[in-house]
């Protein structure tokens, strides 16, 4: 059977597409060449001509990739797992969980920890509306709750840990502390992109949309709501990323590294629009619109050293530096995909690599432990059922991969159990009682808690 989409399979997704283009609100304009946001605020009309037009596609031939492609929902019980990790100084080690069944259902142990040993955090996801989904893998928790300053949109940065706070919105980011809850305003800008700088993050505005008039910058200090400094235009292209003193702007060609004090002063050229990953006062991690090759560059004498993907994988999705800046991981898979198939896990300080991966399941965003110990992947759920959670730990070199019966969660935030208690209610009730926001506002007020 062809994979090649069929005539009547082309006319039907394109009637479909046009159909909710024009149904769907107008989400906030992205720079030009970022990267497809996820979707996070469709209108009920839209929502209901997709479902149509998924259904027409299924039932047209040559489209049976569409339904043995869906990673995130399934109910095919029948599971078998394996893994282990054996690491060798100066080579690649690849561990994968191999499963039977190919749509997975919710995987996850009937008591004790998820993940089958004490983890010592919680995780908090950006709900994609107006507020979070918070994990306690070790209690087996799920709890919703509001986040003040938080809004639907699609913003590069919808929710970030700087020290002890969220850095969360846009129009008006908030800062709001991870233990307290008490929300301190950042002033008024189009978005907030991360800083190296301890206890900062920059600020962009626009004046209106992103992309819409020259933006102006300026850094605050998450603590005290203090511009740092006076709003400066910024010329050289689209601000990304901080970087020591500066920003990583995004051209039609590449990167330039401005800083306040010199402006434009050097360029990293592609050949293409390149996505800024991550960033530390030493390196900035970066690849060009393909991202078939990982940069890591230090942007104070532009050395720079590459990496491939794995053998097996085409393209990096996305990367993290540890906190402690001695690994960095990334997300890598095929060419046409739109997901993380496996997760690439380089040491920094000996050059050994790691490639871990779930064969049934698929993830979006990577996040690190506050110690650098443990790496986490999940999966985007928003107007899903199912969130799947993979989890390395580096210590013991022992990966595990679980589906959770939850949606409602996009990127995550890893803080310590010992902050998180005001996230739960002491009150638990059924799943059905605290379901996922679907519109903005969300109506919810207080925290609704049940227990997997």
């Amino acid at each position: 059977m062809s994979d090649e989409m069929s005539p009547e399979a082309t006319r039907a997704l394109r009637s479909a597409l046009g159909h909710l283009e024009s149904q769907a609100p107008e989400p906030p304009q992205l720079p030009v060449g970022a990267p497809l946001p996820t979707p996070r605020f469709w209108s009920k009309p839209a929502v209901v001509a997709v479902a149509f037009a998924l259904a027409a596609l299924v039932a047209l031939p040559g489209l049976w990739w569409l339904r043995s492609g869906d990673d995130a929902v399934g109910t095919d019980a029948s599971t078998t797992s394996t893994a282990s990790v054996t690491s060798t100084a100066g080579t690649t080690t690849t561990t994968t969980v191999q499963t039977t069944s190919t749509n997975p259902a919710v995987r996850l142990p009937e008591a004790g920890p998820i993940f089958g040993e004490t983890t010592g955090v919680v995780l908090l996801f950006d709900n994609g509306i107006d507020g979070l989904t918070a994990l306690d893998p070790d209690h087996r928790l799920v709890a919703r709750s509001l986040i003040e300053g938080q809004r639907p949109g699609d913003e590069p940065f919808s929710m970030i840990r700087v020290a002890d706070k969220l850095v969360v919105g846009w129009g008006e980011p908030h800062a709001v502390d991870i233990a307290s809850w008490e929300a301190r305003s950042l002033g008024l800008a189009t978005i907030f992109v991360p800083a190296v700088e301890p206890n900062r993050v920059w600020l962009i505005d626009y004046g209106d949309r992103i992309g819409a008039h020259t933006p102006r910058v300026w850094q605050v200090d998450v603590n005290t709501g203090e511009a740092l400094g006076d709003p400066t235009e910024v010329t050289g292209g689209d601000p990304k990323f901080g970087i020591a003193g500066g920003l990583a702007l995004q051209t039609d060609s590449g990167l330039v590294l401005w800083t306040m004090d010199g402006g434009v002063v050097r360029s990293l050229e592609a050949g293409s629009p390149a996505w800024a990953h991550d960033a530390s006062g030493d390196v900035l991690v970066w690849c060009d619109a393909y991202c078939d090759e990982l940069q890591l560059t230090d942007p104070s004498t532009l050395a720079t050293e590459r990496h491939r993907p794995p053998t097996g994988y085409d393209t990096f999705r996305s990367a993290r530096l540890s906190p402690s800046g001695d690994y960095l991981a990334a997300l890598v898979g095929g060419r046409e995909e739109h997901t993380g198939a496996a997760i690439w896990l380089l040491n920094r300080r000996t050059g050994d690599v790691t490639v871990v991966a779930d064969a049934e399941t698929r993830v979006d965003f990577l996040a690190w432990t506050p110690a650098s110990d443990q790496l986490f992947a999940s999966s985007s759920s928003y107007r899903r059922d199912r969130t799947v959670i993979w989890r390395y730990d580096l210590d013991e070199e022992q990966f595990g991969a679980v589906v959770l019966p939850f949606g409602g969660a996009m990127t995550p935030i890893i803080v310590e159990t010992s902050l998180a208690s005001a996230y739960f209610g002491e009150h638990l009730v059924q799943p059905a009682e605290c379901q996922a926001p679907g519109a903005q506002p969300s109506g919810r007020s207080g925290i609704c808690t049940f227990a997997l």
